[in-house]
């Protein structure tokens, strides 16, 4: 893999806190607090964890079989959030990210309940604050996701709890998780429009796997400032006019969407990314599962996508700008949230 290219600063709008944290992060935290793993061998672990573009699986297998037993699991309670956060903000500014946005749902990490939502989110703070201050050219700020198979009162829990702490560094609200047919946008509507009245920005996963929301309707009804993955709408010329209208920018996931088999493969990215391109919107290159993928930190992506022409130097420069540009973390590292 040629190192040379990308050179410059990255910034990273869509990655998950149960995919970011390396396996062997995970084998530490699982080992501290004596959690019994379904593998007792590092590698097995490792490999039984982790996909490639040669070890697929669709989404809703892998947040059923993986995902929110296991790595949700380990990712839970005060040790683990702090440690973890720590650690991928950390890591990602090795791997010259300057700018992470973090999602997470903390009640997923709480221990179904155990521990207090509050402790879980001042952990989370911890680990981030004590990154931006032994790095003072890191940007980072955390997003809270709701559920799409959470009842409606969980779900307004996650957005109060991102109101109050918005001062220490929560800068957003997602809507994420696999689709579920009791989930109705037209009941969030209210909702979401309390979270940007009060500052907080919007994102929302959509426009990934067939059986979630209609792209369309998040589009008219909740005007997102940005949607997650949205690679649907490289078919929908009329969806790509709104997208345009609204000035929304997509988080692209390319290996993320080619192992769980939202597209097949490099041939089809490289048509959805050229119709992007083409009809004028906005995209940002992401990696979603950075540490559970193969080869998907994002400097690897980014060259991955110039290597197979996918996409010029200019062409992901812009897109990198363009992801610096619709951030909604504030300038300052620390001191913006102090």
């Amino acid at each position: 893999m040629d190192t040379s290219f990308p050179s410059f600063p990255l910034a990273e709008l869509h990655s998950h806190l149960s995919t970011s944290i390396k396996p062997s992060v995970y084998w530490q935290i699982a080992q501290a607090q004596g959690f019994k793993l379904p593998k007792r061998d590092y590698k097995e672990f490792i490999d039984y964890i982790t996909l490639s573009t040669d070890k697929r699986m669709d989404l809703n297998d892998y947040f059923e079989k993986i995902y929110h037993p296991l790595l949700d699991k380990l990712s839970s309670g005060t040790y683990a959030v702090e440690k973890a956060t720590y650690e991928i903000m950390t890591g990602a500014y090795r791997n010259n990210i300057k700018l992470i946005e973090l999602r997470s749902n903390p009640m997923k990490h709480n221990q179904g309940g155990d521990i207090d939502l509050d402790h879980v989110i001042m952990a989370q703070l911890r680990g981030m604050e004590r990154a931006l201050l032994e790095h003072d050219d890191l940007s980072a700020g955390l997003i809270f996701c709701m559920a799409r198979e959470f009842d409606f009162g969980m779900n307004h829990v996650i957005v109060e709890k991102a109101i109050k702490y918005k001062r220490r560094g929560v800068v957003g609200i997602d809507i994420a998780g696999p689709g579920n047919p009791e989930f109705r946008i037209d009941e969030y509507t209210r909702l979401v429009q309390r979270a940007k009245s009060e500052g907080l920005k919007v994102t929302v996963h959509t426009g990934e796997a067939e059986d979630t929301d209609d792209m369309f309707e998040v589009v008219e009804k909740l005007k997102p400032d940005r949607i997650g993955h949205g690679i649907k709408a490289a078919k929908d010329k009329s969806l790509m006019k709104a997208l345009l209208k609204q000035n929304i920018v997509l988080e692209i996931c390319p290996l993320s969407n080619i192992v769980t088999n939202a597209v097949k493969d490099l041939a089809e990215m490289k048509s959805i990314l050229r119709t992007f391109l083409d009809n004028g919107v906005k995209f940002t290159i992401n990696t979603d599962w950075p540490e559970v993928i193969e080869g998907a930190h994002l400097w690897r992506q980014y060259a991955l996508l110039y290597q197979e022409k996918i996409m010029s130097e200019e062409e992901l420069k812009a897109c990198n700008q363009a992801a610096f540009a619709s951030t909604f973390i504030p300038t300052g590292g620390l001191n913006a949230y102090l």
